[in-house]
Parts: structure tokens; C-alpha cells; sequence
């Protein structure tokens, strides 16, 4: 007998364009960097892990989830909170 499907909470249903809550976390780390002036031009990030600036641009209007190197970049290279990207209430920078 297969399991009933869980019931998403509210905390998780949002507006944004992103193919998930993870994806969408992930555009608002890109976004704080770029302000903090830590990425310049988001080619400059994707081009790094071998991904095309485009993939950005793909991941914001919901065509493709964030790449997995991509966010274990964000949280190796640039110290963003790994809770912070999973939804955790918690600041998107570790320290």
C-alpha cells in the first residue's frame, strides 16, 4: 500500500518563479554575494563550476533546479550557511 503524500507546510509554499525552495534560497545567496560585490558577474560564479552564466538565469524563471556542485560551492567557497539554503530559519552567512 503506498504512503499518503505528506502534506507540504505553509512555511514552504511561497510565490516565487524557482522549481523549489531550495533553488529559490539558492538565487537569494547568489543575489547577497553579487551585493557583497564577492561575485561580480554571475559568469563569473557558474563559470567556476563548469556551467554557463545562462544556468542562472534558468534556475530564476523555474526551467532547471540549482546544480548540486553549485550549492556545495556556495557552502565550501563561499561560506553561505548550509541551513540557510535547506530552509532552516537561520542567516545565510556561517559564523
Amino acid at each position: 500500500m503506498p504512503s499518503k503524500p505528506r502534506k507540504v507546510p505553509k512555511k514552504y509554499i511561497g510565490k516565487f518563479l524557482e522549481k523549489s525552495i531550495i533553488s529559490h534560497k539558492f538565487i537569494q545567496a547568489i543575489n547577497l554575494l553579487k551585493q557583497k560585490g564577492e561575485i561580480v558577474e554571475y559568469k563569473d560564479f557558474t563559470e567556476r563550476y563548469g556551467y554557463s552564466s545562462n544556468t542562472i538565469t534558468q534556475i530564476a524563471k523555474g526551467r532547471q533546479d540549482a546544480p548540486h556542485i553549485m550549492l556545495w560551492g556556495l557552502v565550501h567557497d563561499y561560506n553561505i550557511n548550509s541551513e540557510f539554503l535547506f530552509d532552516k530559519d537561520s542567516e545565510p552567512f556561517s559564523g
